[in-house]
């Protein structure tokens, strides 16, 4: 080709002025030139870029010249010629790719070759790819997870499940959990129905928290298609089962999801349980939920009325605001109740929407005085400050937030539940303690990096990102941190993965569900 002859002794506007030509023209015949020029690059990288970009572009549509590029003697052209048959193509061109597969060695040339079958999308492919799912390189393994799904056959959900469960992680509680077995979880979510469905809700509670954390992003990630199996599982599970399905219901925020929580709400009698379901409402934007969640006013307990109040101040409305009225206008225990979550809960919604309707302002505000929580009258003065006027300012003035000195002790709470975090806020408030809150154990390990002056750690087992029990491993391993004590909330049937956790470094457990005077005791024994 003229255009490419003596090109290396081309200064750098010619070349590039030439190859731009050899594009714009789609001279084709210049491609095995442009190989050769690939394959042995002159060394100055604007320059190399551009051939590869003018091969690139001349090998669109170009099947017979792609198959030939494929057979090239230089890995570079071979790579470049995967990657442009990424687009699909006929039988002819996947044969080709197939070819080239069974005689590949680098993992990168392996991983860019079933990349690009992926695209061919067909049953055909099967039994060539199954074998890559247990390769050593794991990105040949995601690709080969990916282009196996994309053909929805059954012998390829039926690969995955075996190897999730011949995995050292559904065999082991402290195995962490390796990349393949995390991919395998993930691809059966392009397999939907009750088979599939079942098998992972199988998982929804393993004591391996890894895994476990894996299978649940997974099953939230299935949505609507989800529901039914999730159902199935708040009717036939166990304790711990119902709580977890009833947690990546909410996770899915579907509206069908609400129905079926509300209808579990009645029968719900593990207090455990009637949380998970509030909290899991809060997460879903439905009539439904406000439905639910406002009969959830009449709940007595402390924890499971702040997770109520918690899930109602997303989804306040005239009509939650009417009912709150009522209940605080009887003044019984249940008005005190109601008071308290609100309080505690930091519910700025609800306070906002009670206090513009003014039946109840007084009420709401002498609580808020009286509970002494200084983190809540600065949250509620900031929600005076924002409605403003003169009425408003009058009672910023009477929510004292005078400088009560420094907290004896400090603690530092992490848990993914909300209600939970205000309901230590509340106990800590109650003692004159300092409380950190952060919502899982990453964010936990993040801030102790910052700020480690802390008399203890409270943290939930069972978070996303990094669980209590990863959390108190990493905490562990620092010498400066070795000494702050750290304190596990725990269902009772998580006792199976105690020893787990006081091989972590775990100082104590508290059982949940737990009422403000067992954590003010438990507090006192751990201080003591």
């Amino acid at each position: 080709m003229d255009l490419l002859k003596d090109f290396a002794q081309k200064d750098m506007i010619e070349q590039i002025i030439c190859l731009d030509e050899i594009k714009e023209s789609r001279l084709v015949e210049a491609i095995p030139g442009l190989w050769n020029l690939y394959a042995n690059p002159l060394g100055d990288q604007a320059v190399d870029e551009m051939v590869y970009h003018t091969i690139f572009d001349l090998l669109a549509g170009r099947e017979q010249e792609i198959i030939a590029g494929l057979e090239h003697q230089a890995a570079a052209v071979r790579l470049l010629c995967i990657r442009r048959a990424a687009d699909g193509g006929s039988a002819a061109l996947q044969a080709a790719l197939v070819k080239l597969l069974g005689s590949a060695t680098d993992n990168e040339l392996v991983s860019e070759i079933i990349r690009a079958l992926c695209n061919f999308k067909d049953a055909g492919l099967v039994d060539i790819l199954l074998p890559y799912l247990k390769h050593d390189d794991y990105s040949v393994v995601a690709w080969a997870m990916r282009s196996l799904a994309a053909t929805h056959d059954p012998k390829v959900c039926n690969a995955l499940m075996a190897l999730v469960s011949e995995s050292k992680e559904v065999q082991k509680v402290d195995a962490g959990c390796d990349l393949r077995t995390a991919l395998a979880v993930e691809n059966l979510a392009n397999f939907p129905g009750d088979t599939t469905a079942d098998f992972l809700i199988g998982f929804i509670h393993h004591a391996n928290p890894s895994f476990r954390r894996v299978v649940i992003s997974t099953l939230a990630g299935m949505g609507e298609g989800i529901l039914s199996a999730l159902e199935r599982c708040l009717d036939t599970g166990d304790k711990d089962e119902k709580i977890m399905a009833a947690n990546v219901i909410g996770m899915t925020g579907k509206k069908r999801g609400a129905d079926i929580l509300v209808a579990h709400l009645e029968n719900a009698g593990e207090i455990n349980l009637k949380f998970a379901i509030y909290e899991a409402l809060g997460r879903i934007t439905s009539m439904r939920s406000v439905i639910g969640l406002t009969d959830g006013l009449a709940e007595t307990d402390d924890l499971v009325l702040i997770a109520v109040v918690t899930a109602l101040d997303h989804q306040c409305n005239p009509g939650v605001v009417k009912m709150l009225n009522e209940i605080i206008a009887r003044g019984d225990a249940q008005s005190g109740r109601v008071l308290s979550a609100i309080i505690t809960s930091h519910a700025r919604q609800l306070f906002a929407a009670l206090y513009k309707d003014g039946g109840q302002r007084l009420a709401v505000l002498g609580a808020l005085g009286k509970s002494g929580d200084h983190q809540a009258i600065g949250a509620f003065r900031a929600e005076l400050e924002r409605i403003g006027g003169d009425q408003a300012a009058k009672d910023i003035q009477e929510l004292s937030l005078a400088d009560v000195g420094a907290k004896e002790k400090r603690i530092l709470a992490a848990d993914d539940s909300k209600a939970m975090l205000f309901f230590y806020k509340g106990v800590a408030a109650d003692l004159g303690m300092e409380l950190v809150t952060v919502e899982d154990g990453k964010k936990a390990f993040d801030y102790l990096q910052i700020d480690s002056e802390f008399d203890l750690i409270i943290t939930d087992m069972n978070m996303p990102n990094m669980d209590g029990i990863e959390l108190t491993r990493e905490i562990r391993k620092k010498t400066e941190w070795a000494k702050i004590p750290v304190l596990m909330a725990t269902t009772e049937s998580e006792k199976t993965q105690s020893e787990l956790a006081r091989q972590a470094g775990v100082t104590d457990f508290i059982t949940k569900p737990f009422s403000k005077e067992d954590f003010k005791a438990k507090i006192g024994q751990m201080f003591a």
